[in-house]
């Protein structure tokens, strides 16, 4: 199987098929709980039991969200792919979910401030 980035544009190849096949994976499943435990760790947030307000950029279908959540988190979704939005939605997980993407007009960019995404 080739890459993804390599078939569509991710708004186009994250339909609901594929989605539903990425979500149902349990290889996958099971790394993104490994990657989101490493950034959780990799934050450094105090241990003093108070839930934070974290934001999940390129969320997906919210694999990593649910390890967020688990650790008592908050977390809010952005991804390119509204298929996927749809399964944190079914999922009823994180606290609100953007269709959108970085790039240079995105709301996250601010004038005369560089930005890496093109």
């Amino acid at each position: 199987m080739s890459r993804p980035e390599f078939q569509a544009p991710p708004e186009i190849f994250y339909n609901e098929s594929e989605a539903r096949k990425y979500t149902s994976s349990s290889r996958i499943t099971e790394i993104q709980a490994k990657l989101s435990e490493r950034a959780l760790e990799l934050l450094a947030l105090p241990d003093d039991d108070v839930p934070r307000l974290l934001l999940d950029i390129g969320c997906g279908s919210g694999l990593s969200g649910e390890t967020l959540s688990e650790s008592g988190h908050q977390w809010i979704g952005l991804d390119i792919s509204d298929s996927m939005l749809s399964k944190c939605n079914d999922a009823a997980i994180g606290v609100g979910f953007h269709l959108g993407k970085l790039s240079n007009n995105s709301l996250f960019s601010f004038p005369n401030t560089p930005n890496c995404h093109p």
